[in-house]
């Protein structure tokens, strides 16, 4: 793939994303929200590398701390979530 297909597809989808943005509810904004934050937490280690006990002790401490905040969503939440996904 050359470069400038490279950068037209991530301008794409730059594009998309904003468009679901400005019409998100608040569900969709805290799905995306989560995934920014666990991205900015999170090394993307080697596919065939395993993750070492420190960063699998700091993804614990996160996803505990999102547990102690409230940052969770019901399982009703999730199946809303879920069904807008197979509506697109």
């Amino acid at each position: 793939m050359k470069i400038k297909d490279i950068v037209m597809e991530a301008y794409k989808l730059r594009e998309k994303i904003l468009r679901e943005v400005n019409d998100a509810d608040e569900i969709l904004l805290r799905v995306m929200d989560d995934a920014i934050e666990a991205y900015h937490h999170t090394q993307f280690p080697m596919v065939s590398e395993p993750i070492s006990i420190e960063q699998y002790n700091r993804e614990l401490d996160i996803a505990d701390e999102q547990i102690a905040n409230g940052d969770i969503f019901t399982q009703e939440e999730v199946s809303e979530i879920i069904k807008r996904w197979g509506r697109r």
